[in-house]
């Protein structure tokens, strides 16, 4: 018997895109030490200007439970710089489900 889940989406092959080099060492920073999940960025969708810089990714995450089904989700990442720093300090605002 297959682990597709009735009614769900099985999602097509995706490759990681390629990040932005800053925007990647701060995806790696902030996303190593999750527990539960992993993602992989399949789409960089852009940057918004607020306390710092937010980065918004398109990301498929497989959860960590065995036969679990894989998701979409829209992640936010907050690049914020402090007076003088040019790499700033990166967190996740936001992990959205998309399907």
């Amino acid at each position: 018997m297959s682990n597709t889940l009735v009614g769900g989406w099985t999602l097509a092959s995706m490759e990681g895109c390629n990040l932005p080099q800053q925007v990647a060492t701060g995806f790696s920073e902030v996303t190593e030490a999750m527990v539960g999940a992993k993602y992989v960025p399949v789409l960089y969708v852009g940057t918004q200007a607020v306390h710092g810089v937010n980065h918004m990714l398109i990301c498929k995450q497989t959860l960590t439970t065995q036969g679990a089904p894989e998701h979409l989700v829209k992640m936010v990442l907050n690049q914020n710089c402090d007076d003088g720093d040019i790499v700033g300090k990166w967190s996740i605002i936001a992990i959205d489900h998309i399907v």
